[in-house]
């Protein structure tokens, strides 16, 4: 009877319980529609997720799709990695490991590119659970387990290292999980043990300090029979789930009273337990725990000597689990056409691929032609430009190496005119000297006379003299370059005297000038001038007109 008055108020405070995280869970919703897009809406998508994810599975898939969806538009890359973590662990809750496994490797990726300790610490532990339940279906069930273990002991080492005493508390409790599946029953009630004595020193009361009672409960129900060590843990776990509001977690517990009190022999409060497991089932739509809970059930009524009962549940697990084959062999069936269609996309996207590559491989040939064309034209403009240059460079150096030349020339012909008209000068004044000589012949004795003859003799050297005249040559070749012999081969070889004329009529000397310069008259230039205008076949012609444009 006490019994039954226990879980008739129990009962109640599940019912003012479930209320209460009903009007949690609706605030929660209710905010998350107020807000506007933000990086807060997107954490609060993210607590959600993780409230349905110890709750309710179907809720939980949906409201991971709203929170990817506001994660990957408003949030960091933070929320992002724990976005696709929570995600990796709906698909491992779902059965599909090896999509789970791919995720959460990517979830870890994530984690560490930002050095997020704490989400390594859990992306680590969340592969070591998948391992771990994977091996649960595997005839080689050590090796998996021994796995899990490896990446659960990396994920402690990352929660130390982050501080995370929740992490750590989570993680102690895996581990226990793992050693009491390995039978070293131990070593997973020492693992419980230290992550309770964390929770006692840190003050912490979490649903992870549920979960580690839960488990203590359970290695003292299964490994040491301890039947009233384990209720008292089992009790402690159902009071910490309730105060954190967690909904799920109960089934397992309930569940676990009831295996206890039919070893007990308290067969009625044992079937009240396992019916209070199978209520959260229902609520919860996971048909594994229906079936765990339909196993206690009918445990505890057989026990009991319920037969009848216990048929008609077994009827009942037996369809949860005939419904849960068909599900899992529509779903193989589904991810088999799935895959197909994959493969079909795959070998369209490569098609696609194949192409826009060959494209993009076009696209750059011509691009890469076009620079090409464009380079070598700019290097020819460049190129023109440049010869340009170097042309009008080289132009205004020969300008100045003519303008130079003529000055030289210029400068030259003043020169050799200066000579010429001071050879002049000096031989008028010899002229003279020589008229007055002549003169003084005729009035003097005859030793005056012999004197006089012998100075008109000098006179007349000094007029006549070669070496001038070379030098006169040479400075008229330097200035009129190539005349001469231009000259001589037009009308043949000239004499010195016919020379020495055609350089000072060249020079543009008049005959007064040329007369004093080759020391003969006038009447004698005008016959040497005749003669040498014959010699060239210019009768018709100026002499000294032709001589000058002549060149």
């Amino acid at each position: 009877m006490k019994y039954r008055l226990f879980l008739f108020f129990y009962a109640i405070s599940i019912s003012l319980t479930f209320c209460q995280k009903v009007n949690k869970i609706d605030s929660l919703k209710s905010a998350f529609q107020t807000l506007k897009p933000s990086k807060e809406k997107a954490q609060l998508s993210l607590d959600i997720v993780q409230y349905y994810s110890r709750n309710n599975n179907d809720s939980n898939a949906k409201y991971l799709e709203v929170s990817k969806i506001a994660v990957w538009q408003y949030g960091d890359k933070r929320m992002q990695a724990r976005n696709k973590l929570d995600f990796a662990n709906h698909l491992r809750n779902l059965g599909k490991f090896d999509e789970s496994i791919k995720i959460n490797q990517e979830a870890i990726k994530s984690y560490e590119s930002i050095g997020d300790f704490q989400g390594m610490g859990a992306g680590y532990n969340s592969l070591g659970m998948s391992f771990k339940v994977l091996g649960n279906d595997k005839v080689e069930l050590q090796s998996y387990v021994e796995k899990a273990l490896k990446y659960s002991i990396l994920s402690k080492e990352y929660y130390e290292k982050a501080n995370d005493n929740d992490g750590l508390l989570r993680i102690y409790s895996n581990i226990g999980t793992m050693y009491r599946d390995l039978k070293r029953f131990s070593d997973a009630e020492q693992s419980y043990l230290d992550g309770l004595a964390i929770a006692k020193k840190t003050g912490m009361d979490n649903y992870s300090v549920g979960v580690l009672y839960s488990n203590l409960g359970q290695i003292y129900m299964d490994a040491y029979k301890d039947y009233d060590k384990s209720i008292f843990y089992l009790n402690k776990a159902l009071a910490n789930y309730q105060k954190n509001e967690i909904y799920n977690y109960q089934e397992h517990v309930f569940r676990n009273l009831a295996f206890n009190y039919t070893k007990k022999g308290d067969f009625l409060l044992a079937i009240d337990y396992a019916k209070k497991a199978l209520a959260i089932a229902e609520k919860s739509h996971d048909p594994q725990q229906k079936i765990n809970s339909y196993a206690a059930l009918i445990y505890a009524q057989q026990k009991a000597g319920l037969h009848k009962e216990a048929f008609e549940n077994l009827t009942f697990q037996k369809n949860v689990e005939d419904s849960v084959l068909s599900v899992e062999k529509t779903s193989i069936i589904a991810e088999m056409d799935a895959k197909f269609e994959a493969v079909q996309k795959e070998a369209k996207i490569q098609v696609l691929s194949k192409t826009n590559e060959l494209n993009k491989w076009r696209i750059v040939a011509l691009l890469l032609t076009l620079l090409a064309l464009v380079y070598y034209y700019y290097s020819l403009l460049q190129k023109r430009k440049k010869d340009k240059l170097l042309f009008e460079q080289e132009q205004r150096i020969e300008s100045e190496k003519r303008k130079n030349a003529e000055i030289e020339l210029d400068a030259k012909k003043k020169e050799l005119t200066a000579k010429v008209l001071q050879l002049a000068r000096k031989n008028e004044f010899l002229n003279s000297l020589e008229t007055e000589i002549d003169y003084l012949k005729n009035n003097v004795d005859d030793s005056v006379n012999k004197t006089t003859n012998r100075i008109s003799r000098m006179i007349k050297r000094d007029i006549d003299s070669d070496v001038q005249w070379d030098q006169f040559s040479q400075e008229f070749s330097s200035v009129h370059q190539g005349f001469l012999s231009a000259l001589t081969e037009k009308f043949g070889n000239f004499s010195k005297s016919e020379i020495r004329l055609i350089s000072l009529l060249k020079m543009n000397m008049n005959s007064k000038e040329i007369a004093d310069i080759l020391g003969i008259s006038d009447e004698g230039i005008k016959k040497a001038r005749y003669r040498l205008r014959q010699k060239m076949n210019l009768e018709d012609a100026e002499l000294q007109s032709f001589l000058l444009s002549f060149g």
